[in-house]
């Protein structure tokens, strides 16, 4: 549901304990200048299973805030990993496990002002089984092929990890399919979780030793900016400037990854994971459906298919622009447009569906 968040607490509401002995890490001076200092606290990095983990803190003040920025996994505070995914009812309990984690760590902190915390990142996101003889790997080699969304200002295009990742990404938003079983045994430089848990190096010892390891598609949407997360708050019909409590919903979350979901993928993409793959058909289809259309545009919108499928999108548009002009690629544009909606009711691979279940449903994921 909800995986890394990053909550904000004025100076003021958090009292750092005395520490003669030693018991509790430091604040470290990161850097300063101009009015501006940063100072960062981390508890030492686990080692072992039984230690648990903990969140990070920076504090920074310049010349009008004083503020402290808690960051963690939601999912790896209460499961000690993130395959593990924790539910709305799971609220306090994670508000109580923090507050003792930041005890822990020598600073005091009521229950009430982390709930009420504002929000500066959060990631909501979806752990997808998915079966039919179909792995993650070979979803997101098929999810590489689609036409990136210029109305989410999403500018970059990569693959990771010898494909077992695609990311799409701007500025202040981002979102990341990725094979999340093999994530988990990935060393730091490598992974997109970058704080794996010792927890999470022993799962995926203990799923290695399975006959059948499943395969769990893994997509995140990351909101990284406090302006962004209100943006999209406020278009899904809810308040802006959220709180942790009021983001930590299943209602809101599933909105979130259903609504990226829905125009990243059905919006202009659906026609490249079409089952079949029948030219005359589809020109049979054109010229029934567009009934104004020349024979000759349809047998074009043909041809257009076939190369969007042969590589994907983005492959086509590479080769393209170093013949025609950005505006010619726009038209280009609207014609596969019009091919997703052609293509509207054809029957789909069966990864489609499932990852469409999943979101529906949003249910929580838990590795038995």
């Amino acid at each position: 549901m909800l995986d890394t968040v990053i909550l904000i607490i004025p100076t003021e509401k958090m009292k750092s304990l005395e520490d003669n002995r030693g018991f509790f890490p430091l604040w470290i001076m990161q850097s300063y200048g101009n009015g501006y200092t940063k100072w960062i606290k981390n508890m030492p990095k686990q080692k072992e299973n039984d230690i648990p983990y903990y969140p990070r803190l920076v504090r920074y003040k310049n010349n009008v805030v004083s503020n402290i920025k808690i960051e963690f996994s939601v999912s790896k505070l209460i499961y000690g990993n993130n395959l593990d995914e924790v539910e709305e009812k799971d609220f306090p309990l994670v508000i109580d496990a923090l507050q003792k984690r930041l005890l822990d760590m020598g600073e005091v902190v009521e229950k009430i002002d982390l709930e009420n915390a504002s929000i500066s990142t959060m990631h909501p996101s979806k752990n997808i089984l998915i079966s039919d003889g179909y792995t993650a790997y070979s979803v997101i080699k098929e999810l590489g092929k689609i036409n990136i969304h210029k109305k989410l200002e999403l500018t970059k295009v990569n693959f990771k990890d010898d494909g077992k990742a695609l990311h799409l990404y701007a500025t202040n938003h981002s979102i990341i399919f990725y094979d999340k079983i093999a994530d988990l045994s990935q060393n730091k430089k490598k992974a997109i979780d970058q704080n794996q848990t010792p927890q999470q190096f022993s799962l995926a010892d203990e799923i290695k030793k399975k006959q059948s390891p499943p395969e769990i598609l893994r997509m995140e949407v990351r909101l990284c900016k406090k302006r962004k997360i209100s943006s999209v708050m406020q278009k899904l019909g809810f308040q802006k400037n959220p709180t942790f409590k009021d983001v930590f919903k299943k209602d809101v979350c599933q909105k979130i990854v259903k609504w990226y979901w829905n125009i990243i993928i059905k919006g202009e993409n659906l026609f490249l994971f079409e089952m079949g793959n029948n030219p005359k058909q589809l020109l049979k289809d054109i010229l029934r459906k567009e009934t104004r259309i020349k024979f000759g545009k349809a047998v074009q919108l043909v041809g257009l298919n076939t190369l969007c499928k042969d590589g994907g999108i983005r492959d086509l548009r590479n080769i393209a622009e170093k013949r025609i002009s950005q505006r010619n690629w726009y038209r280009i544009n609207d014609d596969i447009k019009l091919l997703n909606a052609i293509n509207d009711n054809k029957v789909l691979c069966s990864w489609v569906g499932q990852i469409e279940n999943a979101i529906n449903n949003f249910e929580p994921f838990h590795f038995k």
